[in-house]
Order: structure tokens, then sequence, then C-alpha cells
């Protein structure tokens, strides 16, 4: 691993220092006035872009906003080869970001705040939102990014603009809207695994008051880098498309209503597990190869999205903004897998979850001199059904079903959830600003039809025991409390306390016991944190933070119980924990067409009550690194008057991780590593690029999720290295 580290390292300043004496050696020495203009002209090539960001659903500079968060711009995804959210934690500090399940079910974990939960009833600890609708659960987050303007990762609680189930933090995904002028854009892109990739997208004015943008995606491949020792074919086939509208109506200067809607279908291969089986020595011949698993059925996905939402901005008069976003989204998902890893039917499983949601907010905006309040209310309604069953005639006689051959479980859970919400900005003297807000919340879940089922070897379902209902109140308050001091017009100095809370609920999981479908509680988090924004110099710009977390009745999922029937997993409220660390990014442009940009972050956490059997006092967190850095390079320089060359990389190294500490297993701990990607393109006139690009450019193997079975150990692994070729149009 050190050597990987070396490599990525070694790289990224043998590509800084081989362009910056070229664009140095590029300016010719001046004098007097004419030495004064190229100074001047230097200094605007080489300033800084200014970030602008809705993270306080308003449109503010990233320096006027005192929240530690990374901001990723559409085109920085594309150079680093982000396509799915998955990938976003290569781009900012301190964040995980990992699938549960094979190739689905996305866990985001921030600063060691998250749930490492498959089941789709349970909302993740760290709000994903899209073009502002909140997205309830994690099994809906597995969906590509295509025609992004940008991404702001929020650390810490987001107790008042944005809720519940914000503990962590919140990810906002901002689509491109539509634009004044006509435009269009395509892609297409060709790679390892007989991979295609089509992108495209055209908007422009429909009519005077109408604007719109369409943009689609579609990704297709013919085979993977697993291959299945049981068939003998290859896996990782897919096959993914998706397609975004935008409307955007201005009857009149005080009135914009934007109807977005989308669509989309993922039927691709779901990723093989490698298990250390120990019921068979079927696996046993390729236990050093941990790209060849096996499967007894055929892994896959089928999951389907759609969803429709309405965003009304009314200017009632100056200064005051009246917002309205209503949303509706509908999820199905089918996800068949092998969990045993072997020829045998002793974990075939298969996941079956629907889920509809529909949420209304409205915002009321004053924002005059010294002054700024964002008010409003919120509601949202959720449905999950689900109906999980594991094909397994060749594992439960040996646990004492004979004559069973499935085993499962189903439920069906309603979510009703209420919110009011102030948030307020006071410059109380001119440079200091009093920051304040407060959210009350109601929630409201019923679980019903829950129960688990046998399957009798002659067909047909038993309940193990009569269908169980329970229900789930709550009611929380959520805020911050801060001051941001303006340093100077481009440092902002910040201090806040926040508080958020994740919402308790059911477990989604098989049980043999009905007791284990009781509800469990909110967990809270008060986070104390201070930090530093500042465009140093027009090229150099640092940021900063430190904070220190009180977590309380934590929420963790894990193998919390023994069982009959072997391992089976519950989520528990199991205790208090403490998060303590510092971060901070590096962005700097020393010559024009050079961009330097660092990341570090540092985490130390600790369990420090624990009231669950295994979990012991003084454990880390789950999927919390003690280091993270990431960093990029790009530099771009001309060729000939109608052509300009560019190469970026980027790269991205993560310290040693646990992925379970209840009886802190070693099997469930990996060693640092480090990624790098890449991609280098001509750009030809005005138009056309083409460009050729590499991920895992060094081949790093690295386990990305561990997970112990009634068959044992079950692991999964990084890709191996990627290229590819792509070509891009614009107008």
């Amino acid at each position: 691993m050190s050597n990987v580290v070396s490599k990525g390292r070694l790289l990224l300043l043998a590509t800084a220092a081989a362009c910056l004496p070229a664009a140095v050696q590029a300016q010719a020495p001046a004098t007097g006035a004419a030495a004064q203009t190229e100074a001047n002209a230097a200094a605007s090539e080489t300033a800084l872009d200014v970030v602008v960001v809705t993270a306080q659903r308003r449109v503010q500079r990233g320096n006027d906003v005192g929240i530690a968060m990374n901001v990723v711009s559409g085109g920085e995804l594309e150079a680093a080869g982000v396509r799915q959210v998955v990938d976003l934690a290569t781009q900012t500090t301190n964040v995980q970001i990992k699938n549960t399940l094979g190739g689905s079910v996305p866990n985001v974990t921030i600063r060691g705040i998250g749930l490492n939960d498959y089941a789709s009833n349970n909302n993740p600890a760290a709000g994903v939102y899209v073009d502002n609708v909140y997205l309830v659960s994690p099994a809906m987050l597995s969906f590509g990014l295509f025609d992004v303007d940008r991404v702001e990762v929020l650390k810490g609680p987001q107790g008042d603009l944005y809720g519940r189930n914000t503990t962590a933090g919140a990810i906002n995904i901002i689509s491109k809207r539509p634009t004044e002028a006509a435009d269009a854009e395509f892609q297409v892109g060709y790679g390892t695994y007989d991979s295609w990739l089509l992108n495209g997208a055209v908007g422009g004015p429909l009519a005077p008051t109408l604007a719109g943008r369409f943009a689609f995606t579609t990704e297709q491949q013919a085979s993977g880098w697993q291959r299945n020792y049981v068939t003998g074919e290859r896996n990782g086939r897919i096959d993914r498309t998706a397609a975004r509208l935008h409307l955007e109506w201005t009857p009149s200067e005080a009135v914009t209503a934007l109807l977005s809607a989308h669509a989309g279908y993922d039927r691709s291969d779901q990723s093989l597990y490698k298990v250390d089986n120990v019921l068979t020595t079927d696996e046993d011949a390729f236990a050093g190869r941990p790209r060849i698993a096996g499967a007894s059925n055929n892994p896959e996905v089928d999951l389907k999205s759609a969803g429709v939402s309405l965003t009304v901005d009314w200017a009632l008069a100056e200064g005051l903004t009246l917002t309205s976003i209503s949303a509706y989204e509908r999820f199905t998902r089918v996800d068949v897998g092998d969990q045993d890893g072997t020829r045998l039917r002793q974990l075939d499983s298969t996941f079956r979850n629907r889920i509809n949601q529909t949420s209304q907010e409205l915002r009321l905006a004053y924002s005059r001199e010294a002054l700024t309040l964002i008010g409003g209310a919120y509601y949202s309604r959720d449905t999950v059904a689900t109906q999980d069953s594991y094909d397994a005639p060749d594992l439960l006689p040996l646990l004492g079903l004979s004559g069973i051959s499935t085993i499962g479980n189903r439920y069906h859970q309603r979510t009703k959830a209420y919110a009011v919400f102030l948030h307020g900005e006071w410059e109380i003297v001119p440079k200091l600003t009093l920051v304040s807000g407060i959210r009350y919340t109601k929630e409201r879940k019923r679980l019903d039809d829950a129960t688990t089922f046998l399957g009798p070897t002659g067909g047909g379902e038993v309940d193990v025991f009569a269908p169980v209902e329970n229900f789930f109140r709550t009611s929380n308050v959520s805020g911050k409390l801060g001051v941001n001091y303006k340093l100077l017009d481009d440092t902002l100095l910040y201090a806040s306390v926040s508080r958020g809370f994740k919402s308790g609920g059911f477990q989604g999981q098989l049980t043999f016991d009905p007791s284990a479908l009781t509800p469990f509680d909110d967990e809270k988090l008060t986070a104390y944190e201070v930090g530093v924004k500042s465009r140093v110099l027009p090229n150099l710009q640092v940021n900063a933070s430190a904070f220190n977390y009180d977590y309380e009745d934590s929420q963790f999922y894990g193998p919390l119980f023994d069982s009959p029937v072997g391992v089976l997993f519950g989520i528990t409220n199991v205790g208090d924990a403490r998060v303590r660390g510092v971060e901070g990014d590096v962005t700097w442009r020393p010559v024009a067409g050079l961009d330097l940009r660092v990341g570090a972050g540092y985490i130390d956490t600790e369990i420090t009550r624990s009231i669950v059997p295994g979990v012991a006092k003084g454990s880390r967190l789950p999927n919390a690194p003690e280091f993270t850095l990431n960093g990029s390079v790009k530099y771009a320089w001309t060729v000939t008057d109608d052509a300009e060359a560019d190469i970026s990389l980027s790269a991205a190294y993560q310290s040693r991780v646990a992925f379970d500490i209840v009886r802190n297993p070693p099997e469930a701990r990996e060693g640092g590593y480090t990624t790098v990607n890449g991609e280098a393109g001509l750009n030809l006139g005005e138009n056309f690029r083409i460009a050729v690009w590499g991920k895992n450019l060094f081949n790093e193997l690295h386990r990305t999720q561990a997970l112990f079975t009634s068959a044992g150990w079950s692991e999964q692994y990084s890709a191996p290295r990627t290229f590819g070729v792509k070509l891009s149009w614009q107008n």
C-alpha cells in the first residue's frame, strides 16, 4: 500500500513540476507601464472563480457561508470520473460512501456519522437532496450523476433549514437549469469491458416566457471484471438509462416556476460476493483470487425511478420572496444476489422494495440590509413495502429447519413528518453577524404486516409469527447558534453550536423474535465547530475547520444478537460516542492554466458508552478512517490557435477503516489505500473535444465492504484499472 501512496503523490507532484516551468518561462520580463499592464493581465488570468452556493436556501458566495462544505463543479466531476453518488467520496475529506449490498444501497458517512444498513425503510444519517428534493431511502441513491451543475457536501448537523436525518450533514446535487440562449452538448465514450456511454442535453428558449432543458444518459457494458467460477462467465454487465426534463416559466419579473421531471432504470449485474464459506470447500480453490467468486443464480438488479417536482419563486415585495417546492418520487427495486458465494443454494437473496414519497415545502425569505430571515413549513409522506427472501435449501436443514427451502421477511411502513422552521442572520455590528435557527419536527411511523415467513420445499409460505403492527412517534427540536466575523471581504471566521437528530424507527431485517420489531429511538448529535474561509490571494483559497461532536443514542446496524438460524442482523441504539477532528482544503492557481487542489481530514472517534453486548467502550466508529487526503492537478496549454490541450489527475487516500465494530473482528478491518484517476484531452476549436481517461491508474486492490453472515465472511472488492476514450461536442 505504501508504494501505491508514494506513486500517487509522486505522479501529482511530477505533473505539477513539469507544468510549472513551462508556464513560468512563457512569461517574458517587462518593465514600467508595460510590466504593470502584464501583471494586471496575469492576475486576471490566475484569479479563481467565485464559488456560488445555495447551501442556506439562497444564492450566496461560498466564502459568506459559515458551514464547512466541499463544492464540486460538474466539470470537476467529469474530469475525476465521478458517475454515481458512491464516487463522490474521492472528492471530499472525511467522507465515506460505499455500497452496502453489491452495487446498490449506498451508505453515506460524514465525519464518522452514518448508518451501515441495507434495509430500505431506514433513513440515511446524511440527507441527500436532488434539486431540493429529499430522498427518504438509501436504496434510492444508486442513481447516475449527469448534467450536473455542482454538488455541495455540507458537513455537520443541518438541523434548521434541512431538518431530520441530517446528523451527519447533507449532500445537495444541483442539475443544470435552462439557459436564456439555445445550447446543446453531446458526448459518446468507449472503454474497458466493451462499455459505451452516451450523454446529451439540449436547451434554450421555447417561447417568450418559457425555457426548457432535456438531458439524458445511457451506459451499456457487455462484461465486467469479475468472473463467476460456477458458470465460467464474466460478471459486470451494465444497462442503465436516465433522463431529466426542466421547464422554466417566467410569466413576470416577480414569478419563476421550474417544473422538473425525471425517469430512469438500471438492469445491471449485481456484484458477486467473495465469501470465505465455512460450510463448504466449494470456493477454496479460488481463495487467493479476490476477483473470482461464485453464484448459483443470476445476480442482477432491476431499479426503476421516476419523479416530478414544481418549484415556484414569487417575489412578493422588495426583499420578500415566497418559495414553494412540491415533489413526488416513485422507486421500485428488485435485487438478486448470491450471498454465500458458491454453487450451492445457501443464501441466494432476492430483495423487493416499492417506495412512494410526497413532500411539500413552503418558505418565506426576507432580506433587507442587516437582517435575513427564512421561515417555513415542511410536510412529507412516504410508504415502503418490502419482501426479502433467501433461497437456502442447502443451508436451512443444517440449522434444524428440515423441509424448508426459503426464509424471508415482509413489512409495510408508512411515515408522516411535519416541521416548522426559522433561520435568521443579523449583522449586529459591521462585519459581525449572529446566525441562529430552530426547527420543530413531528414524525409518525406505522409498521404493519411485519413478519418472518418460511417456504416449505413443496411451495407456499408459512408465517413464523402473526403479522406485527407497531407505531413510532417522536417530536424533536433542532437548530443552530453561531457567529460569522468578516475579517476581510474575502475572509470569514465562524463558530457555531448546532443540534441535529436522526429519527428512530423499525428494523427491516429478518428476525424470529417479534419483540425485535419494536421501535428504536432517535439519535441526537450536538456539534461545536470553528472555521475559516479565506481568499488569501486572488488565486489562492484556503478553508479549514475544527469540530467536536457529542453523539447520543447512536443507531448501529450489525450482528447485535444471535439466533437459532445463524447470524441475523438488527438495528438499535447502542449508546453514546464522541467525534473530534480537523479538516481543510486549499485551491491554488499559481499560473494561468494550472489548477491545484488538496484537502486533508483527521477524525478521532470513540464509543464512550455502550449498552449493547459486543460493542466495546473505547471502540472507533465504523466507516471512520482516521486520515483522509484528496487532491487534483489540472494543466491546460495552447497547442495551436484552434487547439488547446489539458491533463487532469485526481487522487484520494484513506487510512485503515473498520466496516463493523461488533466484537471488533479483525476480518472487518481494511488497511489504507490510494486511488488515482486521470484524464487528458484536446479541445478543437470551440465545439469539439476528444479525451482519454483512466480510473484506478495504479490498479489498487482493496475491499469496499466486509460482512459476517451465516455462511462466513462476505467481502466486496474494488474494480481494477480501466481506460476509455470520449468525444464531446457543444455549441
